[in-house]
């Protein structure tokens, strides 16, 4: 079996709701700006290569996906704001599908750029304790920062999402 990876990102710090502003309509803050080009920078250094990015349509998670400055196509999911783990992995389904359709080949690595709870919701469910590094696992224990990005690397075919093994946790604070 091939193995898939699961990048999960936390978007980056964003401005507090305002009076007028919609919180899906919050930018980054300029310390947000900052830590979503250092994820980038994280990601180009490993030799990663994302062949797709799922992002949430809100302002602060497409600023943070335009500051990673990658080139994998960008799907827009309004199904993965405000959402739950297992909304998220139907998200992922349906966009491996279309790219499948698309480009005839799913991805091998897929970004997911949403929001909490959802987003460290979901690496808490696919890591699977036995085979995750310790590290890693003790790193989103204690909590899941804006910006936090994280590594599954799974045999589960994507639309059959189920566990993955936890390689490594970048929070900014290592």
């Amino acid at each position: 079996m091939p193995v898939r990876t699961l990048l999960l990102l936390r978007h980056a710090e964003a401005v507090a709701i305002a009076p007028g502003r919609s919180d899906a309509d919050r930018p980054l803050t300029a310390a947000g700006r900052t830590r979503a080009t250092e994820v980038g920078e994280v990601l180009r250094s490993s030799g990663t290569t994302v062949d797709l990015v799922l992002c949430s349509p809100a302002l602060r998670t497409r600023e943070t996906v335009e500051a990673l400055q990658l080139t994998a196509p960008l799907v827009l999911a309004s199904a993965i704001y405000n959402a739950g783990s297992d909304t998220i992995v139907a998200a992922i389904t349906e966009a491996v599908a279309e790219h499948r359709a698309v480009h005839g080949h799913e991805p091998t690595t897929l970004l997911v750029v949403g929001h909490a709870p959802g987003v460290p919701a979901l690496a808490h469910d696919l890591a699977d304790p036995a085979t995750s590094s310790l590290a890693a696992l003790n790193a989103i224990e204690r909590g899941y920062p804006p910006a936090t990005l994280c590594r599954l690397d799974t045999e589960d075919p994507w639309d059959a999402l189920d566990s993955g093994r936890l390689v490594a946790v970048d929070n900014g604070r290592s």
